[in-house]
């Protein structure tokens, strides 16, 4: 047992290195269990060690073809510093740059081909994509994020705003937010969104989300439910389903399998997914509603295998199909058939070569096919080099006299005069390179050449990347 003066010496440096109070005070007291000594007692607590880490990347962009020409400079960021303030603090932000280099003269689409939207504007973008700071407990029992984020219990809804979770990863926790949404094309300022979340783990390897979030805006409100569940099935299977209500209408309902084999050797992706007649009334949930109406009903379907067959040799087929509801399908509301085969040849970590096929069977006739090969040589981490090539052919209708009409929303077509099949095919070829120049600088270079046979003249792209780490 300590005597006076060191119970009284170790109850001052208790106090000065925030030892707990019940620490010292069992040392001060001799109720030291039984293999614990003082000093490990009176030892301040270990707290998570500080991280920082940043990115920047600057990326020019040339395409010409005859005598047009586009070029064009981006920016991304990313910084962030965790466990700050012993544990307590995130702080997180990540953005975007866009500069169109030569604006172009004119805002047809005949006198330019490179001409997009952002460029009928002479764009210059600047878009704070994230901006937040993350107060924690150091266990993560409890999270406070405000700043500029995206709401992922929400249909990843950005927003300036606050969001609070509680016992997220524990048997039973929720979730709530408030905040203005964030839109870079239209207007927001009066809009304003919020939700509540409720999760648990109520038997081994389940975990289930409830969560109800609310878009208000001038224009209308949306109400929208989710329901998600996540299975472990087995140690090799995994299944996750949600279901979405908008506007008490039946939304979204889809159920995903992942299997992967013990050995290594075999992966499959399976699911499906049904899609609503909903009529969402803000944007954020059909911002194409005043242009196509109200979406119809549809079914999606996928699968896909990895399997290696050899030692260095993998195959990888895949097929997704899509079935519209009803016997005449709109333009914007067809079935299509996707095959795809992906071969691909690994003797080693250096060196890589792949070939595939896709396929795409569209109701009407229609059809996209699609051949293409990759070689790839790495050098370790510090730099490697590929190219490939491909080969496109599609095949679709035109007719010599068609006219469309846009009526509240909706969007007829009148068809008329001769219907004529065209085939047209593309070859293009690339090559890429990347260089580590050490752990804080890369470079990357991309060449592209295309060779369009509806085009006159051949299509050259470059591209050159300088990536900064911190």
């Amino acid at each position: 047992m300590l005597n006076r003066s060191q119970q009284d010496a170790a109850a001052r440096r208790g106090r000065r290195r925030g030892v707990p109070p019940l620490a010292w005070a069992a040392v001060c007291l001799g109720l030291l269990p039984c293999g614990v000594r003082a000093a490990d007692l009176l030892a301040p607590p270990a707290y998570p060690e500080a991280s920082y880490d940043a990115r920047l990347r600057l990326d020019y962009e040339i395409r010409t073809q005859g005598s047009e020409r586009d070029q064009d400079l981006y920016g991304y960021w990313s910084a962030s510093g965790r466990d700050l303030g012993r544990g307590w603090l995130d702080l997180y932000t990540s953005g975007r740059l866009h500069r169109d280099l030569d604006p172009p003269p004119s805002a047809s689409f005949a006198d330019d081909s490179f001409l997009s939207l952002d460029d009928l504007h002479g764009v210059t973008e600047n878009r704070l994509l994230q901006l937040y700071a993350d107060f924690h407990d150091p266990q993560g029992r409890l999270h406070l994020r405000a700043g500029r984020q995206y709401v992922d219990i929400a249909d990843y809804i950005q927003m300036d705003g606050i969001q609070a979770s509680l016992f997220e990863n524990g048997r039973l926790g929720g979730a709530a937010f408030w905040g203005q949404p964030v839109s870079y094309y239209t207007s927001v300022a009066d809009d304003t969104t919020w939700g509540l979340s409720l999760n648990g783990r109520p038997w081994t390897g389940n975990r289930t989300r409830l969560t109800y979030s609310q878009y208000d805006s001038p224009a209308g409100n949306d109400d929208n439910y989710f329901v998600t569940m996540e299975q472990e099935l087995s140690t090799t299977l995994r299944v996750r389903g949600q279901l979405s209500v908008l506007n008490d209408r039946f939304r979204l309902g889809s159920l995903d399998g992942y299997y992967f084999a013990p050995s290594g050797e075999t992966d499959i992706y399976f699911g499906g997914s049904r899609w609503g007649s909903f009529d969402a009334r803000t944007l954020a949930y059909s911002p194409l509603f005043q242009v196509l109406g109200e979406q119809e009903p549809y079914t999606y379907a996928y699968a896909r295998l990895s399997q290696v067959l050899f030692q260095h040799l993998s195959l990888m087929p895949g097929i997704a199909w899509r079935v519209s509801d009803g016997s005449a399908q709109s333009y914007a509301n067809r079935d299509y058939r996707d095959y795809d085969l992906t071969l691909c040849y690994e003797p080693s970590r250096a060196f890589s070569a792949s070939v595939a096929v896709d396929y795409w069977d569209l109701d009407g006739s229609d059809s996209f096919l699609s051949l293409s090969g990759e070689v790839r040589y790495r050098h370790g981490r510090r730099w490697e080099v590929s190219a490939g090539s491909s080969f496109t052919r599609y095949t679709y209708d035109t007719l010599s006299d068609i006219s469309y009409s846009v009526n509240g929303g909706q969007t007829y077509f009148s068809e008329g005069g001769t219907i004529a099949q065209e085939t047209p095919a593309c070859r293009a070829y690339f090559l890429r390179a990347r260089w580590n120049v050490n752990p804080h600088l890369a470079l990357r270079a991309q060449g592209d050449l295309e060779d369009d046979s509806t085009a006159a003249a051949l299509a050259y792209r470059g591209r050159l990347s300088i990536e900064v780490r911190l």
